[in-house]
This record gives structure tokens, C-alpha cells and sequence, in this order.
């Protein structure tokens, strides 16, 4: 094997929006290379960072702006609504920018949870939202993933209950890397009771190798009012450490859910975010590179006899009969910082010899691929 037959995290979403200091950026900007801000680091191939760069013109635009710093600039987040809602086919009500797109999942959770209700997601999904949920009081009820580690609608619509308050789907998936049937997910998020809120969690949408026009379920914003569609920059845009993302939505939602508003992102984020947009062929070499990368990681899987679930992320799921704890251990001695199995709604020991990589640039999975290769040839 190796691949399986058919489709089988994210992010670290701050609360903060970032506060840039002058001279480390000037720093970035004639940086080479794309790299941590601290040296020698080990090669990051453990939460999803785009390891290919955003757009020079980003950077341009934000040295450009630093001498307003002193000034709150709310016209770059207005024009980044309008850009936002240009892209998604809505009016700018729609839109609500934040750092990041995890304080979307922070806000919904915060508004919707409480003793007493539930949100339904899948098993070995990704948990920010659940995590606060539960937090607040609320239940989670995990369906069962497909046999092929990928979204089983009909366990999700099984799960939802009287109580349901969500249900909250991350496609493609993390840790899995599943792309749900495009047409399964949206007759899935127009049959569910419409007094129930569908979240649509996208971070990873641009990278598939499917059509996104096709995949993404924002038009579906229009038709059924209780739906979440959100983005980040942080992946396929490189924009990770600048933390901007923004929720599609009706403005019903987007007033319920503003309760809990974590503030915009920094005007400099803003200011990246936009030019990001508009540097169209810069986003489609991000993603020929991760698609390219990807891969390449999955044929040397299948060279090596590592079983994997079909990737459409920042990331390959795999599972190579060897501990995921001696697996990480042994990468990071190595200098090489990879992801566990992220366990969630199944016991720990199910999936203990599975772990996720992210992709990073050639020259890095070639290094975790030696090491892979090692380490197989030990077993």
C-alpha cells in the first residue's frame, strides 16, 4: 500500500492580533528564504506553517505603512471586507475579519454553548471549537469516520439530537487531510434543521487538488442562513505570523456570535491580507508547491510501505507501525519536528502508530524521508 482508496492540525489561532516591530520586519523582508525568527531552528514540520512565503508585495505594502503605526488605520480592514466579500459572491455584511480564523471558532463556541446542548463533529477531528464548547458547558457527540478515514454524513446526521446547537465539519479534515464529496457535504449542510448552525471550517481548501469553486460551501451562505464558512491567510497565503482569517456568514449570525468579537487584526495584517488576495499567481505557486511536495511525499510512502490517508491539506496523515511518541522523539533529535496522532472522540491507543508531517519545502521532507526510510528499515 498504500494509498488508501479514497480520501480519508490547524492551526494555532491566537486571540491576539500581532504588534510588529519595524526593524524585525525590515529584517523579513530581505530574508531570502522564509524561517522562524529565532536560530537555528529545527525544521518545522509540526503545525501546518507554509513554508514557501507569502507575496513579496505584502511585504512592500507593510514597510511602506509602518509610519502609521501610531494611527488605528480602520480603512485597511474596511478595504480587506470589501476584497473579502468580492471574492466570496456576498455583500460586506457577510464578512467579519479577525486574527487569525481560530477566534472564529472561539466566538461561535462562546455564544452557542451552554449545560445542556451539544455540537456534533467527527471523530479525529479538529477540536478548537469542540474544546471550547465543552469548556463552557456544552456536550460534544462525535460520529464515526468511513473506512477510508473520511466524512461519513450519515453518522454525523445520525448524531444530532434535539439538543444540537452545531455541527462543525474542518474540510479538508485535520489531522486526517479528507476532502468530503462536494456534493455529499452541501446536500449534507442544506438537509440539517435550519435552526441548527452547519460550521464550515476551510483553512486548508485552497490546497486541494480539487476544484476550490467547486468544493467550497461559502455560496451556500445565501441560501441557508445558518451556516459558518471560515479562512485564514496562515495557510496557503503564507500569512501565518501576521494571524488573519475571516468568517463568511449571514449577518444574523455574525451579530450573534459578535458578543464574544476578539478584536480586527492589525492594520499591518490587513494591509498583507489584501495584497495577498490581489497577488493571484503568487497563491497558485503556493499551492503547485505544496501539491508538488505532496506528492512526492506520498510516492516515497508507498516506495517505503507507509499506509496514509489520501492528503488535500498542509499535511500528510500516516501510519508506519512505529510509536508515534518514539517516532516524534526520534525526528526531533534528529532536528526534525513533526505531529502526533491528535486523538479525538476514540481511544488514544487507536490510532498510537499514526502521526502527521507537514509539508514544508523539498529539500526538508527529504530529510524526514530519509530519516523515515531509516527507521522502516529498523522495524
Amino acid at each position: 500500500m498504500k494509498k488508501m482508496s479514497a480520501p480519508v492540525s490547524r492551526r494555532f489561532e491566537g486571540f491576539f492580533t500581532i504588534a510588529f516591530i519595524a526593524s524585525g520586519l525590515c529584517a523579513c523582508a530581505f530574508a531570502a528564504d522564509p524561517a522562524p525568527t529565532y536560530e537555528n531552528s529545527p525544521i518545522r514540520l509540526s503545525s501546518n506553517e507554509n513554508a514557501f512565503g507569502y507575496t513579496p508585495k505584502a511585504k512592500e505594502a507593510m514597510i511602506e505603512a509602518l509610519d502609521a503605526g501610531s494611527y488605528y488605520n480602520r480603512n485597511n480592514v474596511s478595504e480587506l471586507v470589501a476584497l473579502c466579500a468580492k471574492k466570496e459572491g456576498v455583500s460586506k455584511d457577510y464578512i467579519l475579519t479577525t486574527a487569525g480564523s481560530g477566534p472564529l471558532l472561539m466566538m461561535t463556541a462562546l455564544a452557542y454553548a451552554e449545560p445542556g446542548v451539544n455540537v456534533v463533529t467527527t471523530e479525529m477531528g479538529y477540536t478548537q471549537l469542540i474544546r471550547k464548547f465543552e469548556q463552557r458547558g456544552g456536550d460534544v457527540k462525535y460520529a464515526s469516520l468511513s473506512e477510508d478515514m473520511g466524512y461519513d454524513f450519515k453518522a454525523l446526521g445520525d448524531a444530532i439530537d434535539e439538543n444540537t446547537k452545531i455541527v462543525y465539519i474542518c474540510n479538508p479534515n485535520n489531522p486526517t487531510g479528507v476532502l468530503a464529496d462536494s456534493n455529499a457535504l452541501k446536500q449534507f449542510v442544506l438537509s440539517v434543521p435550519p435552526h441548527i448552525l452547519v460550521f464550515v471550517d476551510e483553512a486548508y481548501l485552497e490546497l486541494t487538488e480539487s476544484s476550490f469553486a467547486m468544493a467550497t460551501c461559502a455560496p451556500l451562505t445565501k441560501i441557508r442562513k445558518n451556516l459558518m464558512v471560515t479562512r485564514t491567510f496562515s495557510k496557503g497565503y503564507g500569512l501565518a505570523g501576521m494571524r488573519i482569517g475571516y468568517g463568511v456568514a449571514h449577518p444574523d449570525v455574525i451579530e450573534l456570535i459578535s458578543d464574544f468579537y476578539m478584536g480586527p487584526p492589525s492594520y499591518l495584517a490587513a494591509i498583507a491580507a489584501c495584497e495577498a488576495l490581489k497577488d493571484e499567481a503568487h497563491l497558485s505557486k503556493n499551492v503547485e508547491n505544496y501539491q508538488t511536495v505532496r506528492k512526492h511525499v506520498c510516492d516515497t510512502f508507498d516506495e517505503l510501505g507507509i499506509e496514509y490517508a489520501k492528503p488535500d491539506g498542509a499535511f500528510v496523515y500516516f501510519h508506519s507501525g512505529i510509536d508515534q511518541q518514539l517516532l516524534r522523539d526520534t525526528m526531533k533529535e534528529n532536528g526534525i519536528l513533526i505531529s502526533g496522532s491528535r486523538v479525538s472522540g476514540v481511544p488514544a491507543q487507536k490510532y498510537e502508530k499514526w502521526a502527521r508531517v507537514s509539508i514544508g519545502t523539498m529539500s526538508q521532507m527529504d530529510e524526514f524521508l530519509s530519516l523515515m526510510g531509516g527507521m522502516m528499515a529498523k522495524k
